[in-house]
């Protein structure tokens, strides 16, 4: 199934104005995540749907979205 252009519209825009906030590239933040999520998977258990990172001008926010330990 394919994507509906709106959601890849808003991803875009999510990253130029996440880039805009931190100074950086949209490229530098993807560089950011993938290697922040390889770092803490060693450490973890880690899927990359329950991962997400968040960038603010001041603040890096990491979110792990699916705990296992409730199960």
């Amino acid at each position: 199934m394919s994507v509906p252009s709106v959601v890849i519209a808003k991803d875009r825009l999510k990253n130029l104005v996440t880039a805009d906030r931190v100074h950086c590239t949209p490229d530098s933040i993807q560089l950011m995540s993938t290697e922040i999520y390889r770092t803490l998977s060693k450490y973890i258990e880690l899927n990359p749907e329950d991962f997400q990172i968040n960038f603010t001008h001041t603040d890096i926010h990491i979110h792990y979205i699916n705990d296992r330990r409730k199960h």
